[in-house]
């Protein structure tokens, strides 16, 4: 008996470890699916990343940090707005997110995200995800085709 359960446990490994990578791509996924429809109806970042709804998706610790950022009076240590890298977003955007499976990075596990941009170029990021209270959130964002990175943590 002991073997037989030991056999199934074996063969549903690889599939337990899929949808932990699959669920963190379809979370980050929504976030940047949420995110780009409130920047494309004139939410300014300092006022979604206030929102509840970001809790699900952000960690505590990046959203608290950014709030004391955006609280600064003539802050400049954002060059551009964090989660897209970017001083404007295009509409497009929403539409047309890629996000890969998620692969393990040490604590975390990291993502590659596109935005689709103009003239078939992409806005290209890594984010970072860990578990905080049982759930996988973004913690760390990198801009991976400019190899730029705002250290917020």
């Amino acid at each position: 008996m002991r073997l037989l359960i030991s056999l199934l446990l074996v063969a549903y490994l690889p599939f337990a470890s899929a949808t932990t990578e699959t669920d963190i791509q379809k979370n980050v996924t929504a976030f940047y699916t949420f995110y780009l429809h409130e920047i494309n109806h004139d939410v300014s970042p300092d006022n979604i990343i206030k929102m509840e709804q970001m809790h699900k998706w952000v960690s505590a610790t990046l959203l608290k940090r950014m709030d004391e950022i955006y609280s600064m009076p003539e802050q400049e240590l954002l060059m551009a707005d964090y989660f897209t890298y970017a001083q404007d977003a295009f509409p497009e955007w929403e539409k047309t997110i890629n996000v890969s499976p998620a692969s393990l990075d040490g604590q975390s596990m990291k993502l590659d995200v596109w935005l689709g941009q103009q003239n078939s170029e992409h806005a290209h990021l890594q984010v970072w995800t860990r578990k905080e209270n049982g759930h996988w959130k973004i913690w760390r964002v990198v801009d991976a085709g400019d190899n730029i990175e705002q250290k917020l943590y």
